[in-house]
């Protein structure tokens, strides 16, 4: 939101009217002649521009005492087109609190990185309000948004107030959902069968299909078509390419066209919940579940067909694309290290003991918990939260005026040195089960009320994921393929990587064992043979193929 002037002072011809009539100047029949008032309005407008000037100033001083770049500096033009890794060299260069002119506009926003301060940003309500105005019907997507946000305006995640209060105890038992473990499960062994006894390449595309078919099944009780999937991962690629350009956010008469075809996807799943209640009250036995969202917004007849379809279109693309991502590229880094991974996979076995994910003892997974939490930290898919400054207030010494847009670098605040040591390295061992996280060292979700209300079904998506993942497949880097997981495109918003892509290679770990004796430990392979070797990457023996 561009800074703006408060409108505070009265203008002269009103400081007149209000001293004429309070100091009886002119009598009531208004005879006094044009050249006295004339000569008594500039005896007050001269004070009035004065005291404008004196504001004027001392705001555009309190501004500009924050440091940040340019228009036009080279770290600027960096920061636009690299924006996660523009704002670590933002803060690195200008300190925690940052200015940042926007592009389009004549105004700021200001960039904060201090991880300290960043609980207070997301908690203090007298200070700092969620910044509503996504879209505010300019015809241009907002640069702190998520991919589909200007499809809809005012969802039910912009509101705020009393309606966002009453909006959320309808839909919180969903992001408690008890099936979110079995739809998951469910999903990834019906999809991946894709990938065969072996496979080499992009597992990405793949991963946001699992996780879109948890999140129909979960919200409507429905099964995604291969049409419908095709629709979706038509309507995400449109996006990424979109805000990848950098360039000009207006909405086209393409976008239109793609919102339509989305929204179709929606119509059906709420048509087929409407249906299987219908069913269900004249007896019927019917799959529905009692915790879907779909089901609950239209139980609670609260809500329009409208704001329900807005909100499954809202949680399908921003609330399983990002999740995908994020637990693709953990993927990705755990097959990078062969400590990592051996760990993880050990953990695993010993869990499941050889038989199917079992839903109830996902929780005992706790070294993949802090797979998970390191994923997040290190390549967090969504990298700035927006706050108001409603208040003038003060951050890390730096004066914030009020209607400031405060920006939340989360990225930077989790590559941040001062708060983690080697913060560009992979190290689950940060997040062990029992240590105490640094403050703001893991802001992924946002901190307080207004946080992503997704945050416990996103966990547990993630791990028993990757519990799938570890258990079905060997798993490593396909060869020629370094899997640059910190080369972004030049976007917005979400952190995809540069080739849109995750390239790995699996093969199913019963092929292995059965074709290639190749898996399994020997009684006297000594437990720490991957440090003792020198192994690089992911060469040790759950790798093989690599």
């Amino acid at each position: 939101m561009p800074l703006t002037l408060p409108t505070v002072i009265p203008t002269p011809l009103k400081l007149y009217q209000a001293t004429e009539k309070a100091l009886g100047w002119f009598p009531s029949d208004d005879s006094t002649s044009s050249e006295v008032k004339t000569f008594h309005l500039s005896l007050l407008f001269i004070p009035s521009v004065i005291a404008l000037l004196t504001i004027y100033v001392y705001y555009r001083h309190y501004i500009n005492r924050i440091p940040g770049p340019k228009r036009g500096d080279s770290l600027y033009k960096i920061a636009l087109e690299t924006m996660h890794i523009g704002m670590i060299k933002l803060h690195e260069k200008y300190g925690e609190v940052v200015l940042f002119p926007l592009p389009h506009d004549s105004g700021s926003v200001v960039y904060l990185r201090a991880n300290s301060s960043l609980d207070r940003v997301f908690t203090d309500s007298k200070h700092f309000s969620k910044n509503t105005d996504t879209w505010a019907g300019s015809g241009a997507m907002s640069d702190v948004n998520n991919l589909i946000q200007p499809m809809y305006n005012g969802s039910l995640f912009e509101v705020a107030g009393k309606e966002h209060t009453l909006n959320r105890k309808v839909v919180n038992p969903f992001f408690a959902h008890p099936k979110i473990l079995d739809a998951t499960i469910k999903a990834f062994s019906l999809l991946s069968d894709r990938w065969g006894e072996s496979y080499t390449g992009d597992v990405l595309e793949d991963f946001h299909s699992i996780v879109k078919f948890a999140m129909v099944d979960l919200l409507g009780s429905y099964y995604l078509t291969p049409a419908d999937e095709s629709i979706l991962n038509t309507v995400i690629s449109h996006f990424v390419r979109k805000n990848a350009g950098g360039g000009d956010a207006r909405l086209t008469k393409e976008d239109e066209e793609v919102f339509v075809t989305m929204e179709g996807v929606a119509q059906r799943v709420v048509d087929h919940v409407k249906s299987e209640m219908a069913r269900k009250e004249e007896g019927a036995d019917v799959d529905l579940h009692p915790k879907g969202l779909v089901y609950l917004m239209l139980k609670s007849k609260s809500f329009s067909e409208k704001a329900i379809k807005e909100l499954f279109v809202n949680l399908v693309v921003a609330g399983g694309e990002t999740p995908a991502l994020a637990a693709c590229k953990t993927l990705a880094a755990i097959a990078k290290d062969p400590i990592v991974l051996e760990t993880a996979v050990k953990e695993v076995d010993s869990t499941f003991a050889g038989g199917d994910i079992d839903p109830d003892k996902v929780d005992d997974l706790h070294y993949l918990d802090s797979c998970v939490n390191e994923g997040l930290r290190r390549y967090a898919p969504a990298t700035i939260v927006g706050r108001r400054c409603i208040k003038d207030t003060e951050i890390c010494g730096v004066k914030i005026p009020k209607d400031t847009s405060v920006q939340v670098s989360v990225h930077a605040a989790h590559m941040n040195p001062a708060v983690w040591d080697e913060p560009e390295k992979f190290d689950p061992s940060r997040f062990a089960r029992g240590k105490k996280v640094p403050a703001g060292g893991l802001v992924a979700f946002g901190l307080g009320g207004r946080s992503c209300p997704g945050k416990r079904a996103y966990m547990k998506m993630a791990k028993v994921m990757l519990a799938c993942m570890l258990q079905k497949y060997v798993i490593s880097e396909a060869p020629g393929e370094s899997n640059d997981l910190d080369s972004f495109l030049p976007n917005r918003f979400v952190a995809w990587p540069s080739s849109n892509k995750v390239t790995l290679k699996l093969a199913t770990r019963f092929h292995v064992q059965a074709n290639e004796k190749l898996f399994e430990r020997t009684e006297n392979r000594p437990n720490d043979v991957s440090r003792q070797s020198g192994l690089k990457g992911s060469r040790f023996y759950n790798n093989p193929l690599a």
